[in-house]
């Protein structure tokens, strides 16, 4: 059963509720394409101006995107609705409590809940995605990005999404490190493939238990981590252990790891100078 996408703008048949499900699934696509798609898919009766006029008034309200004469929803929109929504679910399911502020560093967190690792990698990397729209492509000096983790399976997951996000990075003079907490062989394949790519890979290898559920990455002054749940950590260590390259890693056994239905914790601090001390804190493993 396909599934469908409704944004509250009346009946569920309203012509941007239709535009908006049809590029849930294809895009960037022409308001013609959108035109004959509601024609042949819902049956709808709909004129070329009518879709038009729906396509412009989601780009003026920030949901889509425009590319020449192809239309997307807008990455940043999502992100954004669905950090609304996280707070709304949890205002509404449970006591309302702030984390506690320590004005000495002025901190800002902000923790989300999602159903499994693959899940919240994405929205990590969306993370990722704002801050770097946000990040003055005049600056001088070198943003650092830092990344610790046990292993980058992510990169196997998402591969050609990881180029593009390091590719992006380098652009706008950001320095990107990786250290990696595993040394399997995959691990070795993984940093020659980041290596490649023009970033900077490290193996320090740890037996240390938080170790292997602890992911972390800085972003200029923003900290994103998460502590994996014991089970999945085992399941990944074993994954890593018994698969060598990245020629003939088991793709489908690793998206079954990563898209198991458990409850997975994402933080995001801002704090310029907590960031610096994970950035010590991660240099210092690799000497």
């Amino acid at each position: 059963m396909a599934v469908s996408y409704t944004l509250p703008f009346g009946r569920e048949d309203n012509i941007k509720n239709l535009v908006f499900s049809i590029l849930t699934k294809e895009y960037p696509l022409k308001i013609i394409d959108l035109t004959n798609h509601i024609r042949k898919r819902y049956g709808r009766s709909v004129t070329f101006q009518a879709v038009r006029k729906a396509v412009l008034e989601l780009v003026e309200e920030g949901i889509l995107l425009r590319e020449g004469h192809e239309f997307l929803i807008d990455k940043e929109w999502v992100l954004s609705a669905k950090t609304k929504l996280d707070v709304l679910y949890k205002n509404i399911t449970e006591k309302s409590h702030r984390p506690k502020q320590e004005d000495s560093i002025g901190r800002e967190v902000s923790v989300f809940t999602f159903n499994s690792l693959n899940e919240m990698m994405l929205f990590w990397q969306d993370v990722i995605d704002d801050w770097y729209r946000k990040l003055n492509s005049n600056q001088k000096e070198k943003t650092l990005n830092y990344y610790q983790a046990a292993h980058s399976w992510e990169a196997l997951l998402h591969l050609e999404k990881e180029k593009a996000v390091m590719g992006k990075l380098k652009k706008k003079n950001v320095q990107s490190t990786i250290l990696c907490t595993g040394n399997t062989p995959l691990d070795r394949s993984i940093r020659r493939f980041y290596r490649k790519i023009g970033v900077s890979f490290h193996i320090s290898s740890s037996s240390s238990s938080f170790d292997k559920g602890f992911y972390v990455g800085t972003y200029g002054d923003i900290i994103v981590q998460s502590q994996y749940p014991d089970a999945l950590v085992k399941r990944l260590d074993e994954f890593f252990r018994k698969n060598k390259t990245l020629e003939d890693f088991e793709l489908e056994e690793l998206s079954g790891i990563a898209n198991t239905k458990t409850q997975v914790k994402l933080t995001v601090i801002k704090n310029k100078a907590m960031a610096e001390q994970m950035n010590k804190s991660i240099i210092a493993q690799m000497s």
